[in-house]
């Protein structure tokens, strides 16, 4: 098998195995770890939620495949699990010999998830229907 048809299967494998990893350790974590765990620092000192709060639990969600619960507790944990999935995807077809951009690659689209990340981190602090449940 040439190097690149090893790196193709590997990387068309690897959602197969961290999606069921990830279920189970979800599990582990929530009844073994998430108790004696201390809270988020930001919000233990600040009094505000940061940009993570919530993040935990909405694993927990997507990983129970609660979709809607898991935009509730923090909308952009599955915003970085769409991209990360994009990203994949274009490492497989990359692997293949496609050479296709899903992700854009500019300095401004980064910029502009910054400045999305930090709106949406005020944003929460101040409507509380974005606040974590």
């Amino acid at each position: 098998m040439t190097r690149n048809k090893k790196r193709a299967a590997m990387l068309i494998l690897l959602p197969f195995v961290l999606l069921p990893a990830g279920y189970f350790f979800t599990g582990f974590y929530r009844n073994y770890i998430s108790p004696n765990i201390m809270p988020c620092p930001v919000r233990f000192f600040f009094g505000i939620y940061c940009p993570g709060c919530g993040g935990t639990h909405c694993v927990y969600e997507l990983a129970s495949g609660h979709i809607g619960c898991a935009l509730r507790y923090n909308a952009l944990f599955p915003a970085a699990f769409v991209l990360l999935a994009l990203c994949w995807a274009e490492e497989v077809l990359r692997a293949f010999g496609i050479g296709v951009r899903l992700v854009p690659s500019s300095r401004k689209f980064y910029i502009a998830a910054a400045v999305a990340v930090l709106i949406y981190t005020v944003l929460r602090n101040v409507v509380p229907g974005l606040a974590p449940i």
